[in-house]
């Protein structure tokens, strides 16, 4: 591999650990480590060169401040830290342990604190108590970099996660407005100017309920003499093939129900026509709800306000 290359990967990566990417080049580096592996083994590696140049106190100020205030936000981070200042400080005694001889070579009290002169079982202990500790240090340091590693695509994946999530939720809402669109677009009937079809019948368009809960129903008025309302429904949904259409009063008990059947298109829409029995409507307010044919699932909403005279 270009040794150019590498150089500029290392150098991206410490950017990337210590804070110092723009947003843009954040998400590109997490997405190229997630699908590269190469690439990610290499950012473990960089991680491992900050810990211990941080550990040996060789970083710049900025660097230094960088590495504290972002790079060791992470617990795991804060361990591995840890870690490699407990293991620089026990390389530092065992260097001071060993040059202290040296200088005070003459004087026999200290000449034992020499592992040369120590006897060759304690040299022997000594050595196998050093393969311990570094088995055991390697041991966990493998284990914190899994760790990690489980960690880091976790939130990846809750990332694609909550992208997936905003991208529904702009997809629905951008359908949500062009239905609205279309339908404000449809020369449809008043609520309160019923269409009439016949002495004994009149008729309505009704759409959806976008706002609920804000009084502003319009009244509907059906001669005492009509013995059928036509009610025609405009809605978006198409999950099932048939459709139930229940009545029932505003906080009362539901009146009517039928199966709809199939609907049909309109205007990039959907739309049926249920037939309804005049006498059952009261002066009083009502609700229309669409669900799905066997399921409980409302598909859409309206409401409107009868007066008989």
């Amino acid at each position: 591999m270009n040794l150019k290359y590498i150089s500029d990967n290392d150098e991206l990566l410490t950017r990337y650990l210590l804070g110092d990417l723009g947003e843009e080049e954040q998400e590109k580096v997490e997405q190229r480590y997630i699908s590269d592996p190469a690439f990610y083994e290499q950012l473990l590696a960089v991680e491992d060169d900050l810990i211990d140049s941080y550990a040996e106190g060789t970083l710049t100020q900025n660097q230094r401040a960088s590495f504290e205030s972002h790079f060791m936000r992470s617990p795991e981070r804060q361990k591995r830290v840890g870690f490699a200042e407990a293991w620089m400080m026990y390389l530092s005694r065992q260097s001071t342990a060993v040059a202290v001889p040296v200088v005070k070579e003459k004087k026999p009290l200290f000449k034992f604190i020499s592992p040369a002169a120590w006897p060759a079982a304690l040299r022997v202990s000594a050595a196998a108590l050093l393969l311990i500790v570094g088995g055991w240090l390697t041991v966990e340091v493998v284990r914190l970099r899994s760790q990690i590693q489980q960690a880091e695509l976790q939130r990846a994946a809750l990332q694609k996660e909550k992208e997936d999530l905003e991208r529904e939720i702009d997809e629905e809402r951008n359908r949500s407005m062009e239905l609205t669109a279309q339908l404000e677009q449809q020369p449809a009937p008043k609520p309160d100017q019923p269409n009439q079809m016949g002495h004994d019948i009149v008729s309505f368009f009704l759409t959806p309920d976008l706002l609920r809960g804000t009084g502003n129903e319009k009244r509907s008025f059906i001669p005492t003499d009509a013995k059928q309302v036509n009610l025609e429904l405009g809605f978006s949904d198409d999950q099932y093939e048939r459709y139930d259409v229940v009545i029932a009063t505003v906080g009362g008990p539901e009146i009517w129900r039928k199966d709809a059947g199939k609907p049909q298109s309109r205007n990039g829409g959907k739309s049926m026509r249920v037939q309804v029995p005049a006498a059952l409507f009261k002066t009083n307010d009502y609700i229309v709800n669409v669900t799905g044919t066997d399921s409980s699932d409302k598909v859409a909403r309206y409401s409107f306000s009868v007066v008989r005279k």
